[in-house]
């Protein structure tokens, strides 16, 4: 549908959060200038401004966990893990839950990200181990309970869960079928499960590719597809995933964040949103504003935050926002999220390391550093992926620009991309890299 009918208490209520949103201050400088790329791209900016429904929506981050900082300790209302420990951010390296939180709901308070639905909240569930680089399903599926039983239970107003780490095999075990049946419990309960759609530039990962999941993909700026986001008709809305604003978790500076996670994350929060101001949508009629409203001129459907919003009824709520004084600011680093590798998805995060390349003829000879275990080699110069067993693969190349190395497993794994150029040949012929 492209409308949905609003009972008259809600249009009250609106009219009232309006009359709000006029107090709202603009974004201090401290702040990641708005509006970010995520929310230019998406036509979200007038959510920055937009007033805290009476009941915010929740969304269930089930993740790594989230730290605290100036942005998460306004937006998390509650912290959980399935493990012993504490209920921070358990991944070290690449803080995963925390930079989905602040991405999703970060304030307008003068510190780090001003996110792309300030007006939401977070409840966090950890469901990665101490130490660990991968989730278990049954963790998945735990997770997911949990976030039921909150809403349940607790009466928090959970509207989404967000799952945004996936792998490329489906489990077709019983734990797999558990978290089926947990992804569509939820929804039985009034919860969207939105999915990461995968960054591994090959097919929508599991469980986004699950149908009752709502698979997520990573767009850039012109509508479509990042080069490193997975693919495929699973796939039920894009949005920005290469080049979106963010801010360093502990110091508040600004940065840079790609990923299909945080694409996800972003829908996530927009759709926790809209649930919030019209809490008489249903999952189905929440998800079908988005999808019906959506830009399409790319060939990709990419979300309308605005436009969906104004299918809701909800265009006053838009048209009161008012652009901020642009900011100029200098060119920030940037943070890759999606390093956490999925249990049995350990090709997904790995890159062949090149030790030699050679030619002789017109023969080319590339040896990697290492094998991983129960995989093999694959190198492509034309059309077709050539195969070998072992660290060595020869091909046939008497014209060519590039060279792309991979690895793979009979399951379908396949690791990250390696290109190797002509100029690599002279780099490498007489002695191993570093």
């Amino acid at each position: 549908m492209t409308t949905a009918r609003m009972h008259p208490a809600f249009r009250t209520a609106i009219a009232a959060l309006l009359a709000l949103a006029a107090n709202v201050a603009a974004a201090r400088a401290e702040d990641v200038p708005v509006p970010t790329a995520q929310a230019t791209a998406m036509h979200a900016e007038f959510l920055t401004q937009a007033p805290t429904p009476a009941t915010p929506g929740v969304i269930c981050i089930v993740d790594t966990g989230v730290n605290s900082n100036p942005d998460t300790t306004a937006a998390v209302i509650d912290r959980q893990t399935l493990y012993a420990g504490d209920v921070s951010d358990s991944d070290v390296d690449a803080h995963h839950g925390t930079y989905l939180a602040m991405n999703i709901a970060g304030p307008t308070n003068g510190w780090g990200m001003v996110g792309i639905a300030p007006q939401t909240r977070i409840l966090s569930i950890r469901v990665i181990d101490n130490g660990a680089h991968g989730f278990l399903t049954s963790a998945y599926t735990q997770g997911i309970n949990r976030c039921i039983q909150a809403k349940l239970h607790d009466a928090t107003n959970i509207k989404t869960v967000l799952l945004a780490l996936g792998r490329a095999n489906t489990d077709t075990t019983v734990d797999g079928q558990a978290l089926h049946d947990g992804i569509e419990s939820a929804r039985a309960h009034g919860i969207t499960v939105v999915a990461a759609a995968g960054d591994d530039s090959q097919g929508v990962q599991w469980p986004a590719r699950y149908g009752t999941a709502l698979a997520v993909a990573a767009s850039d700026t012109r509508g479509g597809v990042c080069s490193s986001s997975s693919r495929g008709p699973e796939v039920d809305i894009d949005a920005l995933g290469c080049g979106d604003d963010s801010a360093i978790w502990d110091t508040g500076a600004p940065a840079i964040i790609d990923g299909s996670g945080t694409s996800a994350g972003l829908v996530a929060g927009v759709l926790s949103a809209l649930r919030a101001y019209r809490s008489d949508l249903s999952p189905d009629e929440g998800e079908q504003l988005v999808l019906s409203t959506a830009d399409t001129s790319g060939g990709r459907k990419v979300i309308n935050v605005a436009a969906a919003f104004r299918a809701a009824g909800l265009g006053g709520m838009v048209d009161a926002y008012q652009p901020p004084t642009p900011d100029v600011s200098p060119k920030p680093p940037v943070i890759t999220l999606g390093t956490i590798c999925p249990d049995g998805g350990v090709l997904s995060c790995q890159r062949p390391k090149l030790a030699s390349a050679t030619r002789k003829h017109s023969t080319v000879v590339l040896t990697v550093a290492s094998l991983p275990s129960g995989s093999f080699l694959q190198a492509k110069v034309r059309r077709r992926w050539h195969t070998s067993t072992t660290t060595t693969i020869s091909l046939k190349a008497s014209h060519w620009k590039k060279i792309l190395v991979r690895f793979a497993s009979i399951d379908g794994e396949r690791s990250h991309t390696l290109t190797v150029r002509p100029s690599n040949l002279s780099k490498h012929r007489q002695s191993p890299a570093a």
